[in-house]
């Protein structure tokens, strides 16, 4: 349940502050992060709403950070999936920066083929 921790982290929330939403204890959003105790289907479910992220990435079933098609999901390797997640985290500027970059990368490969 690393995941929780990494979320919450990364939407800047306290655990109380997570708390608070989910309507449960600190302590039990502790247990959760720390493996003590797992979060039921439903509180799964409102933690993915929360954090705008699939329940099968907080279980750890799948890399994909967001929710994308299934098919889409099953043609996508490891390394696409972590830069798909790694874009999708990056602010607007940052994204612009990152794909004028990669436009440039595959403009001078073309010319080289």
């Amino acid at each position: 349940m690393k995941r929780i921790r990494e979320l919450r982290k990364a939407k800047g929330m306290s655990q109380i502050s997570l708390s608070i939403k989910l309507n449960v204890s600190q302590k039990m959003i502790s247990a959760y992060e720390n493996g003590k105790s797992e979060p039921s289907v439903s509180m799964l479910m409102e933690l993915a709403k929360i954090f705008d992220t699939s329940v099968d990435y907080i279980i750890g079933y799948t890399d994909i950070r967001q929710p994308i098609d299934t098919t889409a999901q099953q043609t996508i390797s490891a390394n696409e999936c972590e830069l798909l997640n790694i874009f999708r985290a990056l602010p607007k500027k940052e994204k612009t920066l990152a794909l004028g970059v990669l436009m440039g990368i595959n403009a001078s490969h073309n010319r080289n083929i």
